[in-house]
């Protein structure tokens, strides 16, 4: 498939081109920068798949520089495992990611991935280890952005799954102040505004759902309709109208992300939360529109 994005390809191709020159810093920073600012515009495994290419071709070189990009890479390699279903494959990944991280002394490298760990550890239910992690995401986190988003990443959705109330406050104040005294950087190995409302949404949505409801409506207000982004503001503000027994728009939100992302492009995160929403949500519904609902997100798999 990656065939049918030729711009995509190009990348890899020039690198490969270069030969025993394909490791330098530069050109290699130039295919990490090009990854980085494409990253939603192409389906999980196609990008994956040339990430990965591009990072054979790396291997070669072992010199600081180079080996800070070949972190990078593979942490983006363990988001995209993230987003196409496979948890194991993604902490291989990052693991990878956070040691190279590690070695050669960026603290950011290091820090993300760890973060991305944690969340990979909330989507799997062990939600001790994801907080075990978060201890050494933050130990990381020199900005008040990175603060803001170690705190939005790893421990709001992991205290709201066990039930720690009063953690849960703290943190979400924790994490607005950090938020508040940050400057956005936009991009995959950044973190925005639209992505921190995301997580505060997503966190509220069984404990305060009208707050939820907000976080989520402008999350997806700051993303483009059909974007990944979108779509999964999308589907948390579904969830939000379903904890509040607004079973038609929660279906009406759903089909919407449903008609608007093929399913090749959207992410496994998103099919989760529309998972959540018909298996546990509206799970108890029975009305014709909620199974229409059922069968559409079961047709995803």
């Amino acid at each position: 498939m990656s065939a049918e994005f030729p711009e995509l390809t190009a990348v890899a191709d020039s690198i490969a081109l270069n030969g025993p020159t394909a490791g330098t810093p530069d050109l290699a920073q130039r295919a990490l920068d090009f990854y980085d600012r494409r990253y939603s515009d192409y389906p999980p495994a196609v990008l994956a798949s040339e990430v990965a290419r591009c990072r054979r071709l790396l291997l070669d070189h072992q010199d600081a520089d180079s080996r800070r990009v070949l972190g990078w890479l593979s942490a983006m390699l363990g988001n995209l495992a993230h987003h196409s279903g496979d948890p194991a494959g993604a902490l291989i990944h990052l693991g990878t990611a956070s040691r190279i991280g590690a070695d050669v002394g960026d603290r950011h490298l290091a820090g993300w991935a760890l973060g991305a760990q944690s969340m990979v550890a909330t989507g799997q239910e062990r939600h001790a280890e994801a907080l075990e992690l978060t201890g050494q995401a933050e130990s990381h986190a020199d900005t008040a952005l990175r603060r803001a988003q170690s705190v939005a990443w790893c421990r709001l959705r992991p205290l709201a799954a066990v039930g720690d109330a009063n953690g849960l406050t703290r943190a979400v104040a924790s994490a607005r102040r950090h938020m508040e005294a940050a400057e956005e950087a936009p991009g995959r190995f950044g973190f925005d505004r639209a992505e921190f409302e995301l997580h505060l949404a997503e966190a509220l949505v069984g404990e305060d759902p009208v707050a939820a409801t907000r976080h989520a409506e402008v999350s997806a207000g700051l993303k483009r309709v059909g974007s990944p982004g979108w779509a999964a503001a999308t589907s948390v503000l579904a969830r939000c109208h379903a904890a509040r027994h607004g079973v038609d728009d929660a279906c009406a939100l759903a089909g919407g992300v449903l008609d608007a992302v093929p399913p090749v492009r959207m992410r496994a995160t998103t099919r989760s939360r529309l998972q959540t929403l018909v298996s546990a949500d509206l799970g108890q519904q029975r009305s014709p529109r909620v199974r229409e609902l059922k069968e559409r997100v079961r047709a995803l798999n």
